[in-house]
C-alpha cells in the first residue's frame, strides 16, 4: 500500500515539474512570436521570484528557484529580428 504522505509529495512534485514546464514553453512561446516583449518577460518573472522568495516557504523557494531556470533560459532567447 502507497503511504498517503509519500504520494501527496508525489502529487505536488508533478504539478511543480508541469508548472515549470509550462511556463518555461508559455514566455518562449509569447516572446517568440512577438505578443509578449522579452524585456516585459524577464520583468514578470523577477517579480514573480521575488514574490515567492519573500514567503520564505519551502513549496515558495523551490517555485523561486524553478522561475529563476525559466528566466535563465528566456534571457539566452534572442527573438529573429523583424521587418
Amino acid at each position: 500500500m502507497i503511504d498517503p504522505d509519500e504520494a501527496n509529495q508525489a502529487y505536488r512534485a508533478a504539478h511543480a515539474i508541469a508548472g515549470f514546464q509550462l511556463a518555461d514553453i508559455a514566455f518562449g512561446v509569447l516572446v517568440r512570436n512577438g505578443i509578449l516583449p522579452k524585456p516585459e518577460a524577464e520583468r514578470l518573472l523577477k517579480q514573480a521570484i521575488a514574490g515567492n522568495r519573500e514567503t520564505q516557504a519551502s513549496g515558495n523557494l523551490a517555485a523561486a528557484e524553478l522561475l529563476a531556470i525559466v528566466l535563465q533560459n528566456l534571457s539566452k532567447f534572442q527573438p529573429a529580428f523583424r521587418q
